[in-house]
């Protein structure tokens, strides 16, 4: 009995000692290993020379891609009654007055003909074609036979032009004057003919109607 007692009296003094000493004495911890990640390579130069080409390549495309104009309504333009901008066009009506003068005279229509360019003359529209409308309404007239009221034609497109047709218009004051029988008139206007234009093709048909 007292050899049982002594074993478990034995048995708790053992215990309680256990029980006093320091908890990490007793918990024995295996030590863990520290796995050291090996850092992640970078991109290789490949990769990098690679990458920068694709982007050259986009940046070269964007270049080469036909760029979009914004559309800006123009605020001054005034608008129509449904809304919608009034863009002016071009007057064309006033070119079409002259290309008819032209036709109307080929095809001997002198009247219309010089109904057409004096509207040309009296509304100054078109403004560059004023000078040949005074030229081609001297030729009207003088297509007529009424060569006194064709001179002051004439002589307006030798001071004023156009250019082109003060050669001709030369020509057709010396013929006036001398249908009209003034001869002088005629041969100081042909003078002034061979004096600008020597080598002019309206020398000879002059001559030959004894005009000097």
């Amino acid at each position: 009995m007292k050899t049982k007692f002594l074993i478990f009296a034995l048995f708790v003094i053992l215990v309680g000692i256990d029980s006093c000493r320091p908890r990490a004495s007793r918990n024995r911890t295996t030590p863990q290993r520290t796995v050291q990640t090996a850092p992640a390579a970078g991109p290789s130069a490949q990769q990098v020379m690679t990458r920068a080409d694709s982007v050259l390549a986009k940046v070269s495309n964007l270049s080469q891609e036909p760029q979009e104009t914004p559309e800006v309504a123009p605020e001054d333009y005034p608008r129509t009654p449904w809304g919608s901008t009034y863009i002016p066009k071009p007057d064309l009506s006033a070119y079409s007055t002259y290309e008819a003068g032209l036709a109307n005279f080929t095809h001997g229509e002198y009247d219309q003909a010089l109904a057409n360019f004096s509207q040309v003359v009296v509304t100054g529209r078109p403004s560059e074609m004023v000078p040949s409308a005074y030229y081609w309404m001297g030729e009207c007239n003088f297509a007529m036979q009424r060569y006194a009221d064709a001179l002051p034609y004439f002589e307006y497109t030798v001071q004023a032009g156009p250019n082109f047709k003060r050669e001709s218009a030369f020509y057709k004051l010396t013929r006036s004057n001398y249908n009209m029988g003034n001869t002088q008139a005629a041969g100081m206007w042909y003078e002034r003919l061979m004096t600008e234009y020597p080598k002019s093709a309206y020398g000879g048909k002059l001559r030959k109607l004894g005009i000097r």
